[in-house]
């Protein structure tokens, strides 16, 4: 299990931001509560040099990773079953609308299995496909 901290893009007061997160349960906590916000982005920073960010909307959302130092590759996840198939989606960052289309859309459930295995392992999860921006 590494450290992961979170920071939410959009809402600067938001009480967790820069936490560090060392539990599933917290984890899955933290994005069920936020959830039903407006759709915004997120950022899970992990003490192994990589990253994820993540767009949180209802029952959908979106997670890219990376590395924390900012340099290539950046992989967007893809749905094997795809719960949009046109059109996008905006996530706020910044009171900034971030559109992702729909073919990086992922399902809520995909995106917290997503951040849950970052969390557990450091590492990409394969329960989605990845995709080089």
């Amino acid at each position: 299990m590494i450290v992961v901290r979170y920071k939410n893009q959009q809402n600067e007061s938001d009480p967790m931001n820069d936490i560090a997160i060392t539990s599933k349960k917290e984890l899955s906590d933290l994005l069920r509560a936020r959830r039903h916000n407006t759709p915004f982005l997120a950022r899970l920073s992990g003490d192994n040099g990589f990253e994820i960010m993540l767009g949180i909307g209802g029952q959908v959302g979106c997670a890219q990773h990376s590395r924390s130092d900012g340099s290539l590759p950046y992989l967007m996840a893809h749905s094997t079953n795809p719960p949009m198939t046109n059109g996008d989606v905006e996530f706020l960052t910044a009171d900034t609308p971030t559109p992702v289309p729909a073919a990086e859309i992922i399902s809520f459930e995909e995106l917290e299995q997503v951040a849950l295995h970052f969390l557990e392992t450091g590492e990409r999860s394969s329960s989605v496909l990845w995709e080089p921006l």
